[in-house]
């Protein structure tokens, strides 16, 4: 019988073993650019309506992304670096 070291890796919907450490680094970036995100959002004083209004995408996305419930897409961070008159290295620098 073939034992596993189970210690450092979790279960990722149950289908992947991953690493604990990428698996909370990924973790991180996603937080720290939703972060980001909120930021410039707030400090252009826009609603997360107005954002996707300005992005072209639906304002319940921004809040998903925002709260860490979706991963955003480069071509969706990008509409919304613009939205917010940032640039994009702006938004991924402060993540």
């Amino acid at each position: 019988m073939q034992e596993q070291n189970t210690s450092y890796s979790c279960f990722c919907a149950g289908l992947i073993r991953l690493p604990f450490r990428i698996v909370a680094e990924r973790i991180s970036h996603r937080k720290s650019l939703a972060q980001a995100i909120r930021q410039y959002r707030k400090k252009a004083k826009m609603t997360q309506e107005r954002l996707g209004e300005l992005a072209d995408l639906n304002p319940k996305y921004i809040g998903e992304v925002e709260r860490m419930e979706k991963t955003i897409s480069v071509d969706a961070l990008a509409r919304v670096a613009k939205a917010l008159k940032v640039r994009l290295r702006d938004l991924v620098r402060d993540a």
